[in-house]
């Protein structure tokens, strides 16, 4: 089973999820995929890059994208979703359905894959939805709906500390 989620941004999305996107940066000349890393407060932050190249057929590379992922054994993608645009040259919901529509027939993997939304909650959050009404193995879920929930609080992190008196909770004066 593969579970759906939003999130705002990338920094917005828990640091235990690993990062996927679909353009190389500018400061990178040579051919994906990349991986790479690099620390924050809680643990590392990881990220794959996993471009298109020049004149390769959208299905070999949602295929190879596929098995890239499983290969790597993360169970937790946070996707930048706007990357698909250049991938395809299509609007936003259109790339998102399109990517879809390749790469779900070929990743059997329990997991869950939260997508970057910025101000696009509706389009992005239409196409989960249909997604999740036609293929069996997708669900979209509210848990995984980081648009509503900060995922920065401390107190997800930390455990809290519950504060109560011993003597009061017995009926007792202290």
């Amino acid at each position: 089973m593969v579970n759906l989620g939003l999130t705002r941004h990338l920094d917005s999305c828990p640091a235990l999820y690993s990062r996927l996107g679909f353009a190389l940066p500018a400061d990178e000349k040579g051919r994906g995929p990349f991986l790479r890393s690099w620390p924050s407060q809680q643990d590392r932050v990881w990220e794959l890059l996993f471009p298109i190249l020049k004149d390769q057929d959208h299905a070999a590379w949602a295929q190879e994208l596929s098995a890239c992922m499983k290969g790597l054994g993360q169970t937790r993608w946070c996707i930048n979703t706007h990357d698909l645009v250049q991938v395809f040259n299509l609007p936003l919901d259109k790339s998102l359905a399109r990517w879809g529509e390749l790469f779900w027939p070929s990743f059997r993997m329990d997991s869950v894959f939260v997508f970057t939304v910025s101000d696009d909650e509706k389009l992005v959050r239409d196409v989960l939805e249909m997604w999740h009404r036609r293929e069996t193995n997708l669900c979209l879920r509210s848990h995984y709906d980081f648009t509503v929930q900060d995922t920065r609080s401390p107190v997800q992190d930390k455990p809290q500390k519950i504060q109560w008196n011993l003597w009061h909770r017995l009926g007792l004066k202290s």
